[in-house]
């Protein structure tokens, strides 16, 4: 198992995607950054219904103690979507290459074979994640450089590291259903492509869809609480971020957002539905090369 655990990571490695995925996650974040400080110091309006972020919200998210809770609610996100490609490209390029065939016969089973091609993915989200933490952490130092504040690190305590940790793995938790649901998707469609373009089209329209349910009222308003959109919400919410920022950047948020253990349930099924099929429908027909 470690053995293909480490030709996968080599492969991933090697490929220009991953490289170019890790350069988009540094690059957005970067920008977002210095777009929000160019406008920080502009009076805002905090929007209808007090939705949007008003400048007070946007000058806190780029101070020092929310650079790492910020950073962690724009992975939720963008780190999503390029996990999804990320995963869709590991496994679906077998496909497209027509390798798959090679690669089934020159593993000791499928059941490792599919193992290792997740393990790699996960091992590096993580790096991803935490490159992506470090970049929202020197973009904060620079726009409180540039803004001609006080650098004062008084808030790193035993607590807040803690807390910075908690929400590193419900980050993590919350991509993993839609990195499973890439995986499954690839090998279903047997290409890349049904993993990267379903894979984002529910991480961009399921936010829509369940909106407009919740507009609904009646049961129809309760399904997306069964949904992902819903229940990464309520995770993502635990930063306690300002409001406007707190539902992460493509997910949306509700008035009404499931518990923290309802999300966890949920979250949790998708996750072991998805891999468990993927698991399945590779094992039980023949792959073509």
């Amino acid at each position: 198992m470690n053995r293909l655990i480490g030709a996968e990571l080599f492969k991933l490695r090697k490929r220009g995607m991953t490289r170019t995925l890790l350069f988009v996650l540094i690059g957005i974040m970067a920008i977002m950054y210095l777009i929000l400080f160019a406008v920080s110091n502009v009076e805002l309006p905090a929007g209808p219904g007090g939705q949007g972020p008003g400048s007070g919200d946007i000058q806190t998210v780029l101070g020092l103690p929310v650079a790492v809770p910020f950073a962690l609610n724009m992975i939720s996100s963008l780190g999503a979507i390029l996990a999804v490609i990320l995963m869709a490209s590991a496994m679906g390029s077998e496909y497209n290459w027509r390798t798959i065939r090679t690669t089934v016969t020159a593993s000791e089973s499928r059941f490792k074979l599919l193992g290792s091609k997740i393990i790699a993915v996960l091992i590096l989200v993580l790096i991803g994640m935490v490159v992506g933490v470090l970049t929202g952490m020197l973009m904060s130092l620079l726009t409180t450089a540039i803004g001609g504040n006080a650098f004062d690190f008084g808030f790193i305590t035993g607590d807040y590291i803690f807390d910075q940790f908690l929400q590193f793995w419900r980050t993590f938790f919350v991509m993993i259903p839609f990195i499973f649901m890439a995986f499954l998707l690839s090998i279903a469609g047997r290409s890349a492509m049904p993993g990267i373009a379903l894979g984002i089209a529910v991480l961009f329209f399921e936010p829509i869809i369940t909106g407009l349910m919740g507009l609904a009222g009646g049961w129809v308003a309760d399904i997306p609480n069964y949904l992902l959109a819903a229940n990464v919400s309520a995770i993502t919410a635990l930063a306690d971020l300002p409001a406007s920022f707190s539902g992460g950047m493509g997910f949306g948020q509700s008035d009404a957002l499931p518990s923290v253990t309802h999300a966890t349930v949920v979250l949790s099924i998708y996750s072991v539905a998805f891999v468990t099929y993927a698991f399945y429908l590779f094992r039980k027909r023949d792959v073509t090369g």
